[in-house]
């Protein structure tokens, strides 16, 4: 199979599978950055809800959400990882509708959680797929050629987003929710064209009872890097929540700075990725690369406190360093989380392992909107600076945990 590394700097891969999973993302990350760059705007001045609120129902929906990562990722396993990718896709779109008839905080309260779930479902069987059609050799590249794919289609979405947050008008946010909808129906065509994936060993023959019920919840290691990465991971929350309410509610920057700030971190997310990746690909180099994100987090919540106390030009100037400093935090995250995760999983089950890897990372973020929410509307540079604080801890126990024994169940000769 082609290197992803070398064709890194390539629109698209080699030809094959990879170039249609690199299609999918791109589609559907042009819808994602049509709704998350104006998405606290529409809850808080279409539907009519606090910033709090809104913080409180995505905790409650990342609590929620979880508990099908592993079942979801078991199916994959034993049924195929892309025909439930496909399945969760549907209902994800079908879940994304709802937001349209959203009025209350209960409505937005049981849209908000049906979408965790249909998402929480996609994550592992979407990434065990991944393993499936690449090399298993140049899996953490793969995946950061595939984030380039997805920053790419972010700064798309985020064009169109930035039209609808200067008509702010009803009809311009709820064509956001209609274009991310639209994408989930071309990621479903493109995925009915797309091959099966290797087959595995439980299909080539193994039977189940050859190996532990639901090894992977019981691989401690596993869950608390698991956990860790989830914790760095809140940095989303900060980019695509904290930081839109922070800017339009205490500083002097411009409403349009927050599309603008979305692509800046998007730019240099394409540019950055592939590199950024580098040294990650063993677990010792991406528990290093989690300790680093932690510092450039640190980093981006204190410039990010400075931004309140400065007038328009220079307050979009800091913000701006901010966010690369948040967006070299993220890079060097998700490049610690791909190489925890494949690395320590068991190769012939990741749908199960992927599965147990979403549900620690999203259990341990659960309270990430909700935390960053009163930290950064309520805490002001104080909030900034704790929330920073937590991120470079996180990101320096990353390196110790790594190193624990392995305690991995025991598998059945020949499983």
């Amino acid at each position: 199979m082609p290197s992803i590394t070398s064709g890194a700097a390539a629109v698209l891969p080699p030809r094959g599978p990879l170039r249609g999973y690199a299609l999918i993302t791109l589609v559907d990350w042009i819808g994602n950055g049509l709704f998350l760059t104006g998405a606290a705007l529409f809850f808080t001045r279409i539907v009519g809800l606090s910033g709090t609120r809104v913080g409180l129902g995505m905790t409650v929906a990342a609590l929620v959400g979880p508990v099908v990562s592993v079942p979801a990722g078991r199916l994959g396993d034993r049924y195929g990882h892309r025909r439930i990718f496909l399945l969760a896709v549907v209902v994800q779109a079908a879940c994304f509708a709802g937001y349209l008839v959203v009025d209350s905080f209960p409505a937005f309260l049981a849209v908000v959680c049906a979408l965790s779930l249909a998402k929480s479902a996609v994550r592992p069987v979407a990434s065990a797929y991944l393993a499936q059609i690449a090399d298993a050799k140049a899996l953490v590249s793969a995946s950061a050629y595939t984030r380039v794919m997805l920053n790419i289609g972010f700064s798309l979405g985020s064009l169109g987003a930035g039209v609808a947050l200067a008509v702010d008008t009803y009809a311009g946010y709820a064509s956001l929710v209609v274009g991310n909808c639209l994408s989930y129906a071309i990621v479903a065509v493109i995925l009915l064209r797309m091959p099966d994936g290797r087959r595995t060993v439980r299909e080539e023959g193994a039977t189940p009872a050859a190996r532990p019920r639901f090894g992977a919840l019981r691989d401690g290691r596993y869950l608390l890097l698991a956990a860790l990465s989830g914790l760095l991971y809140i940095q989303a929350d900060v980019l695509n929540l904290g930081l839109p309410l922070w800017i339009a509610g205490h500083t002097e920057a411009p409403r349009w700075s927050i599309a603008a700030l979305m692509l800046l971190n998007t730019a240099l997310a394409i540019l950055l990725q592939v590199r950024a990746a580098r040294g990650s690909d063993t677990v010792p180099g991406a528990a290093v690369a989690g300790r680093r994100a932690g510092w450039a987090l640190l980093g981006a919540c204190a410039v990010f406190a400075v931004a309140r106390e400065l007038g328009p030009v220079a307050a979009v100037a800091v913000l701006a360093v901010g966010v690369a400093l948040l967006t070299a935090g993220e890079l060097l995250s998700s490049a610690s989380g791909w190489g925890l995760s494949y690395g320590l999983a068991h190769p012939d089950r990741q749908g199960e392992y992927q599965g147990a890897w979403t549900l620690s990372a999203d259990l341990s973020r659960a309270a990430g909107p909700l935390l960053v929410t009163a930290l950064v509307t309520n805490g002001g540079t104080t909030g900034w600076l704790l929330l920073g604080i937590g991120f470079l801890a996180v990101g320096t126990v990353t390196v110790p945990a790594a190193r624990r024994p392995d305690r991995r169940p025991e598998y059945a000769a020949g499983a």
